[in-house]
């Protein structure tokens, strides 16, 4: 009567939790239905390329593209060596310099002529007054730090987040960075070397027409610095009437100065949309993380998050920035060379981000293709496609749709955990540690309450998270995987039963990371790979236990299996166990293995027959063969590989659900479309066991 209570007890705790969990769930799902608005983009510097092909202007070729739907210009900042071969300038060594012998260069360096000029440093050569403005004003905060900077510390002036006797400034409270005093400017660059940092900084002559800067700089650097963005691409977007996307190269020797006047410039842009970085590091980090996020802070746009490119220290960025991120995808034209996508495939691959990943900025490469006569027709039309198909999905083509805050008290998380707590103590009941189960839930409670306490929030979410997935499919399958059989009818229903139960679990990890960072993949949910491993670790040691057929107990149980010899046949099937092991673990988690080009394309069948593609290892295999358990029942631990490749589905219907960037809808199709084909595949399985068995006039299940 004392265990019947508890029982009860835990399971109307688990209740409450479950309605938590729910009302977080629906915020979630509302969130994610309002929020449909992505950005259509291409690359200027790609669309240029294709206007010069075609004798047109880049104006009239991004009016073209803003006709079929897309929305948005990426502008790339161009290297020091792109610029130069785009003709903004040219870039000569001091030896070539003198050997050249143009007047107008003599002319702009005057009687500093040849003496100041050293054969060993590069010299840049501009006609364009604007250009050299431009080059200069980054070269300078990008190669000659001021003189005294701490690079490491820019608060150091005063810690109180003033500069000198300036006032704090409350914009930056959040992020812990002073406000300047005023804007930024280029170090001078008059001088020979800069003050303590013993680099040389930039010198400059101008003459009638030409403009001259020198530096000392490694060519190693220098070629792949960036030079700020180009006045002409910036016009010709705006006019266009389409929106910026700018995308920033981090350089060497960062500091707050720099930082500023690189962000300044940026501030200049019209219908700024949002900020990129291009490469694996951003500028300034780790040191200057927090002044990178400040600058950020001031644009007042989201900092997009490149999809599949791991880029040391945005997600840190993205946190600080209270979460103001975009996600974008795109196909990069070296795959595409590789591959050799259709349109149709491209659009498929397109519209897949957006509506199952919550893509929210698809960038549009210009693909160029041999085998195509009209580049710029196919390129016009894959926009086109691409916003018909984003229509015909629900979603709208515009400005990208920035998420706001998703606010989930500690109160609600605390009651969430609950949840997990309870459901923990019931599987310690069902192995047979009915004493032991107090105890651990008063250890688990403990640890949550501290963590929360501590505001380790994230950490504790994430394990609770984890230990919904692990504890919720293990119990489901304990309770109701039986030694008796069943008929087809009560198997398929002991498959919905199963999988409601396993559900909890997947209701109670969505509440606990019903968060924006989690749904950005800022932060993610820890040990996926585990939470597909550990449930079949419990389940083996439960069901072997279970397994005495003559009431030994569970010490007589592991006598007699260690005391069994090795057999051949069991080493053999053992071997193949651990193999498929490896390739199902291989197989899950955020970075799984390469998949096959026949699967892809079974993939994209599936898609585009169902809507939203089931989990292969659910309905092909999980859900078929434990249908097919329930209806022949857990008889001996014989049936052990059938109840682990069973159970496959149930912890794969849980862990869709921690693929937090993929909207709920999709997830809960996902699921429904994966239980009602293994519904199909179960009673297939059960319809040639019957054959087999009438065909045989006898069958002994045995290994």
């Amino acid at each position: 009567m004392k265990d019947k209570k508890w029982k009860l007890l835990l399971i109307g705790i688990i209740i409450v939790s479950l309605v938590a969990a729910g009302y977080a769930a629906w915020q979630r799902y509302v969130l994610e239905r309002q929020h449909r608005s992505v950005a259509l983009a291409v690359v200027y510097d790609e669309v240029a390329a294709l206007a010069r092909m075609n004798g047109l202007t880049t104006r009239d070729a991004l009016e073209k593209y803003k006709a079929r739907g897309v929305t948005a210009v990426l502008i790339k900042e161009p290297t020091v060596r792109e610029a130069q071969q785009n003709g903004e300038f040219t870039l000569r060594t001091g030896q070539e310099l003198l050997a050249l012998g143009d007047p107008d260069i003599i002319k702009a360096f005057g009687s500093a002529y040849p003496g100041d000029i050293q054969n060993d440093l590069w010299y840049f050569v501009f006609t364009d007054e604007q250009i050299f403005e431009r080059v200069k004003g980054q070269l300078s905060a990008k190669i000659a730090p001021a003189a005294g900077d701490n690079v490491n510390d820019p608060g150091a002036a005063d810690r109180s987040g003033t500069v000198g006797k300036g006032a704090p400034s409350p914009a930056a409270d959040g992020i812990g960075i002073p406000e300047t005093a005023g804007p930024a400017a280029p170090v001078s660059t008059a001088s020979d070397n800069d003050g303590d940092n013993g680099v040389r900084a930039l010198r400059e002559w101008r003459g009638s027409g030409v403009y001259i800067l020198e530096t000392a700089y490694d060519w190693g650097l220098l070629e792949q610095m960036g030079v700020g963005f180009p006045a002409r691409a910036v016009e010709d977007v705006q006019a266009a009437g389409l929106k910026t996307y700018v995308q920033l190269r981090t350089w060497n020797q960062v500091n707050y100065q720099g930082l500023h006047y690189v962000f300044d410039q940026i501030s200049q842009i019209p219908n700024l949309a949002g900020v990129l970085f291009n490469d694996p590091v951003l500028p300034g980090v780790p040191d200057l993380i927090r002044p990178l996020a400040y600058e950020m802070q001031k644009l007042d746009v989201p900092v997009v998050q490149i999809e599949f490119s791991n880029q040391v220290g945005l997600s840190r960025l993205g946190l600080l920035l209270d979460k103001n991120v975009v996600r974008l995808h795109t196909l990069t034209p070296a795959e595409d060379a590789k591959k050799n996508y259709s349109v149709p495939a491209m659009v498929d691959r397109f519209a897949l981000a957006a509506s199952e990943r919550n893509i929210r900025v698809l960038l549009l490469h210009s693909y160029m293709k041999t085998n195509v006569p009209d580049v710029l027709q196919m390129n016009l039309d894959l926009a086109e496609k691409t916003r018909d198909t984003l229509a015909a999905e629900g979603l709208q083509v515009g400005d990208a749709a920035v998420l706001p805050p998703l606010a989930v008290s500690r109160w609600l998380l605390f009651v969430m955990g609950l949840g997990v707590i309870a459901g923990e103590m019931l599987l310690t009941h069902t192995m047979g540690w009915g004493r032991a189960a107090p105890y651990l839930g008063l250890l688990a409670l403990l640890l949550w309450v501290a963590l929360l306490a501590a505001g380790q929030v994230s950490p504790g979410r994430k394990l609770m998270a984890f230990a919904a997935v692990v504890i919720f499919p293990t119990l489901s399958l304990a309770l109701h995987v039986k030694r008796g059989g069943s008929s087809p009818g009560r198997a398929v229903a002991l498959l919905l039963r199963t999988s409601l139960y396993s559900l909890v679990g997947a209701l109670l990890m969505v509440g606990l990371l019903a968060d924006k960072g989690f749904m950005l993949k800022l932060d993610q949910f820890a040990g996926v790979k585990l939470a597909h491993v550990v449930p079949l670790l419990l389940l083996s040691i439960i069901f072997f236990f279970r397994g005495d057929e003559d009431g030994g107990g569970w010490q007589r149980q592991l006598k007699r299996f260690l005391e069994q010899p090795i057999l051949v046949k069991f080493a053999v099937v053992g071997g193949i166990l651990l193999v498929a092991l490896l390739v199902y673990v291989s197989r899950t988690g955020n970075e799984s293995a390469a998949i096959s080009p026949l699967e892809l394309k079974f993939r994209a069948l599936l898609d585009n027959l169902l809507g939203v593609r089931p989990r292969t290892k659910e309905f092909f295999l999980g859900h078929p063969l434990l249908v097919l358990l329930f209806y022949l029942g857990y008889r001996n631990n014989n049936y052990m590989p059938l109840l682990l490749l069973g159970a496959i589905g149930q912890i794969s219907l849980v862990n869709t659900y921690a693929h937090i960037h993929t909207p709920l809808a999709i997830s809960l199709m996902r699921s429904f479309n994966g239980l009602w084909l293994g519904i199909a595949g179960g009673l297939l399985l059960i319809a040639l066991w019957r054959i087999f068995k009438k065909g045989t006039g006898y069958f002994s299940w045995k290994l």
